[in-house]
């Protein structure tokens, strides 16, 4: 069965959404590992932490408005 552009691009963001949806995960053990380790939230792995949090939500947000624009 072949598929159409659309489809092929649907399944290539969905997986690309899975992907980033991991690293999100990844980042919260990620988070939570450092309170445990009870650093100062002003350290340089917080801030680190946080600036990639940021980057996964923006990457999340694009993968999104791309998907509601293929099922559009």
């Amino acid at each position: 069965m072949k598929m159409t552009l659309e489809q092929t691009k649907l399944v290539g963001l969905t997986m690309e959404l899975e992907l980033k949806t991991k690293e999100y995960q990844s980042l919260c053990k990620e988070l939570e590992e450092l309170k445990a380790q009870k650093i100062d939230s002003n350290d340089i792995l917080f801030v680190d932490l946080a600036q990639r949090f940021l980057d996964n939500q923006e990457e999340i947000k694009k993968i999104v408005k791309q998907l509601k624009e293929i099922k559009e």
